[in-house]
């Protein structure tokens, strides 16, 4: 008998996108500011953990009853909210992560000269939520790390530390993301973000004159070696970004002029950006 024909989902761009390893968990990680490395070296790693992570990101999504229909309708569901978790489970006993996983406590690190002394509090204060809780994890087919962030994060199961001869301890942790106006009285916006890297970076773009002191105006034209992608730029010194200029023709300089400029592509990483700096200097 013949085997058939194999269906599967395994295609030419599998292999760029796997989610590989455990990765890692950091509290208040800034997004665009903060790389894994200097996080690390911020002291904005949490911890090691055991058993991996795990995210989750729940609607609780309600059906409207409607009289006659036999099941779910389409435009008959609601999100009335989102439960969102962040999961890890610590093979390091720190102060910093008891005192996480009991939610409300405190630290006093000066009353004992041996001993950081924790307590919990009855009271939950708007110190004890956590900016966020990120984890930073690998795909295989990019250089950037994939992000998921749970914001105003508190962990409300308490503390539970499991031991055992020959094993270590583990702190099992739950941080729950919590809504939070946002100043305006929108308290809509699901407490996560997640982040998932696009593929390479587009090439940065050129200019045709570099920059430096001229006694006449330039006329500078800018080039992308990624065919097809845009070229967005700005004059003032402002980073570029999808609202710039697009260019079309070559930029005119007849005075001090900082040239910023950056190409965009559909399923690439914007480029890194282009900075020139000319200075005209007439009639010297």
């Amino acid at each position: 008998m013949s085997r058939g024909k194999v269906t599967t989902g395994y295609n030419p761009k599998t292999k760029d996108h796997l989610h590989l390893n455990a990765g890692a968990i950091f509290k208040n990680f800034e997004v665009g500011v903060d790389t894994y490395e200097s996080a690390r070296a911020a002291g904005k790693l949490i911890g090691a953990t055991q058993g991996g992570n795990e995210f989750k990101a729940v609607a609780e999504v309600r059906q409207i009853e409607i009289d006659g229909l036999p099941g779910r309708a389409k435009g008959a569901e609601v999100i009335d909210s989102w439960e969102v978790s962040q999961m890890a489970n610590f093979v390091e006993t720190t102060p910093d992560i008891i005192t996480m996983a009991l939610g409300a406590a405190t630290i006093d690190s000066d009353t004992n000269g041996t001993y950081h002394i924790i307590k919990g509090k009855n009271n939950i204060e708007d110190e004890d939520y956590i900016d966020n809780i990120t984890y930073i994890g690998t795909i295989s087919g990019s250089e950037r790390p994939v992000i998921i962030q749970t914001l105003n994060a508190l962990s409300t199961d308490g503390l539970d530390i499991k031991t055992e001869d020959k094993k270590e301890g583990v702190i099992a942790a739950t941080f729950y993301g919590h809504y939070e106006d946002d100043g305006s009285g929108n308290i809509d916006s699901p407490p996560y973000i997640i982040y998932y890297p696009k593929g390479d970076n587009v090439e940065k773009p050129v200019a045709s004159v570099k920059g430096g002191t001229y006694t006449a105006g330039k006329s500078v034209t800018l080039s992308c070696a990624d065919s097809g992608a845009t070229i967005r730029y700005t004059t003032n010194g402002f980073e570029p970004d999808g609202s710039s200029d697009e260019y079309t023709t070559a930029i005119s300089i007849s005075q001090n002029t900082i040239l910023k400029a950056k190409a965009f592509k559909s399923g690439k990483a914007d480029s890194p950006t282009l900075t020139e700096t000319y200075i005209i200097k007439s009639g010297s």
